[in-house]
């Protein structure tokens, strides 16, 4: 018997002869549902144990079905752009410029099975409990990055000495370290007990953040280092306030699109509250009160993509959906939030950030300038994935730092091809089309829960696709299978086959 009965979320146990089963059937559905919340309660902190709740699932679905002796699988208005963007994918890594880089990467799709996963599993009534998860789970990462902000991280460097290792690298005085490879650092204690692990000869990252960026420092252990009780070098000071929340994770970026997505779905949920004449609901409160959190943790990854974005999808929702009066509200929000978004920018990073003549910024033009230059001369399958990273200095990306063009459309033009980027395009319509159709069926029948999903997720992937303009987001798995994730969770609330049949 399994350990909790999660039977009533199960769209497969809800079938007419689901009794019909055989017991292993009914563990293995149960072994899927649990793997999901596995899922939904990792996926904004770790990407490896969302990794193990995919893993579960697939693996419980397989041994579910095959003793069942019936596939189950439920398509979607994804199906067929997906399915020739995977196409197109595959076409592209084996025809690459560069097939021992590009091949591996095909194994990045199988990110979308979250799609199916859910959509063939999860009944309508499992919906709410798990997007109550994610929030939940999200709400312990917000806890965290604003606790970490009070009492600071690192250790500001005061002193560099002549014969540190550090000596001659980028970091400088006043700069911050953070982390050496994984763990974070709070004293010199942690340095010398981190070092002496690790055998000599072996290659550490030592992360270090310079007016509030990350500066990495690859280092050699040596014998002398293992030995020393300052195996850096370096004189420390206190932690620094100066830095960008990441949650538990160590990746800003990141962690900025994940807020920005719970924020607008919180967004999704004030609109319809307010529309409800549900002002003096305890709801609102709840609602208003998640949104200022997620909102804040947004503002603190000092991320100006994913800030700009998630005013534009504020504005958008308060259009389509709220009416005038809160459409108004929106704005005065909107100037609200991005003014003290502008002060945490340049107060956490360089000020010049915010007038946007950075270094920051005239990398990623010279990102996409050398990006676009390559797309006209493999319009069809493009260059293969990640194959410009063994042509860097070649094909003229500026710097020796390898990364990728910083643009979602520029980078799968150049990856894939032109053909591949429109499908991209047709799945993100389709994607919207089928949340704001959900959203306007959901609150025709005044399911108050379910179009406040719907909403928030066509805030969320207006938001993405926005942010996507000037960050290769659809790069970072986390941030996409999150928005998988929420994207089949409204698309079951606001199915009208389980609609009809509940």
């Amino acid at each position: 018997m399994p350990f909790v009965n999660f039977s009533g979320f199960s769209a497969v146990r809800n079938e007419s002869r689901a009794d019909d089963f055989p017991a292993v059937t009914r563990v293995a559905d149960q072994v899927l549902l649990a793997g999901l919340m596995l899922f939904a309660v990792a996926i904004p902190h770790s990407i490896a144990g969302a990794n193990i709740g995919l893993g579960l699932c697939l693996l419980a679905w397989l041994v579910r079905d095959l003793t069942a002796r019936r596939f189950h699988f439920r398509r979607t208005p994804a199906d067929w752009p997906l399915l020739c963007f995977a196409l197109l994918t595959v076409f592209s890594a084996v025809f690459s410029e560069e097939r021992g880089i590009s091949l591996p990467k095909l194994k990045g799709l199988i990110i979308f099975a979250v799609i199916y996963l859910v959509a063939s599993s999860l009944s309508a009534r499992g919906v709410i409990f798990l997007v109550a998860l994610l929030l939940v789970s999200a709400l312990a990462g917000v806890g965290y990055s604003l606790l970490e902000k009070a009492t600071g991280r690192g250790l500001i460097v005061t002193a560099i000495e002549a014969d540190s290792p550090l000596a001659g690298s980028e970091l400088q005085t006043d700069d911050v370290i953070c982390f050496i490879g994984r763990d974070r650092i709070r004293s010199l204690a942690d340095t010398a007990r981190l070092i002496s692990r690790q055998p000599v000869g072996r290659k550490i990252e030592i992360e270090a953040l310079h007016e509030g960026d990350p500066v990495q420092i690859d280092l050699i252990v040596t014998e002398q280092m293992k030995a020393s009780p300052n195996p850096l070098g370096v004189s420390v000071d206190g932690r620094t306030r100066r830095f960008r929340v990441s949650g538990f994770s160590r990746h800003f970026i990141t962690y900025a699109d994940q807020m920005q997505l719970f924020a607008l779905l919180c967004y999704g949920w004030i609109i319809v509250l307010l529309k409800k004449g549900a002002a003096r609901k305890p709801e609102l409160f709840t609602a208003f009160g998640l949104f200022a959190l997620f909102s804040l943790a947004l503002i603190l990854t000092s991320s100006r993509a994913a800030m700009a974005a998630f005013l534009a999808a504020l504005i958008a929702m308060s259009v389509l959906a709220g009416g005038r009066r809160i459409a108004v509200a929106a704005v005065v929000i909107s100037v609200l939030l991005g003014s003290a978004a502008y002060f945490t920018l340049i107060s956490t990073r360089a000020a010049t950030t915010g007038r946007f003549i950075d270094d920051s910024t005239a990398r990623r033009l010279g990102y996409m300038r050398a990006g676009l230059r390559l797309i006209p001369q493999h319009p069809l399958l493009g260059v293969g994935m990640d194959a410009h990273k063994l042509h860097w200095r070649e094909w003229g990306f500026p710097g020796d730092y390898i990364t990728h063009t910083h643009s979602t459309p520029i980078q799968l033009a150049m990856d894939r091809g032109l053909p591949a980027l429109a499908c991209y395009l047709w799945l993100m319509l389709v994607m919207v089309m089928t949340t704001w159709r959900g959203y306007k069926m959901l609150a025709a029948r005044e399911d108050l829960r379910g179009s406040a999903l719907a909403l928030g997720a066509t805030g969320a992937l207006i938001g993405f696709a926005a942010g996507s303009l000037v960050n290769y987001n659809f790069g970072d798995s986390e941030v996409v299978m999150l928005l998988l994730l929420v994207w089949t969770l409204a698309f079951i609330a606001g199915d009208k086959d389980r609609l009809c049949s509940s």
